[in-house]
C-alpha cells in the first residue's frame, strides 16, 4: 500500500510540528484558541454596549474578573482539545510512517529479487 499525496503531506507537516515540541503546540494553538474564544464571547456579551457606542463600558468589560475567569476556562479547554489533537495526530503519524516503511521495504525487496533473477 502506498501513501497518497495528502498522507505524505501530513507526515512532513506533522514531523515539523513534532520538532517544535508538544508544549509549543499546546501553548501556541490551545492558548490562542482560548484567548480568541473568550474575546469573541465577551464581545457578544457586550453587544448592547457596542450598538450604543459605549466604548467605556466595552473597554471595562475586558478588565473584569468575569473576563479573566472566562479567559482561563477557555484557555484550559483549548489546551485540552489540542492535547487530544496532539495524541490523535501522533498516532496517525506513526501509523502512516509504518505503512511508508513497509512499502519501502517491499519495494526494496522486490527490486533486490528482480536484480538476482536477471
Amino acid at each position: 500500500m502506498h501513501l497518497n499525496k495528502e498522507e505524505t503531506k501530513f507526515i512532513s507537516r506533522w514531523a515539523r510540528t513534532k520538532e517544535r515540541g508538544q508544549w509549543h503546540y499546546y501553548l501556541t494553538r490551545g492558548l490562542l484558541w482560548g484567548a480568541l474564544v473568550s474575546i469573541f464571547s465577551n464581545l457578544f456579551q457586550s453587544w448592547d454596549a457596542l450598538k450604543d457606542g459605549d466604548t467605556v463600558a466595552l473597554s471595562d468589560a475586558f478588565i473584569t474578573s468575569d473576563f479573566l475567569v472566562r479567559l482561563l476556562i477557555y484557555s484550559a479547554i483549548g489546551v485540552g482539545l489540542h492535547a487530544y489533537h496532539w495524541n490523535f495526530n501522533t498516532k496517525r503519524y506513526n501509523q502512516l510512517k509504518n505503512i511508508e516503511r513497509r512499502s519501502q521495504a517491499t519495494a526494496n525487496a522486490s527490486k533486490g529479487y528482480s536484480e538476482t533473477t536477471n
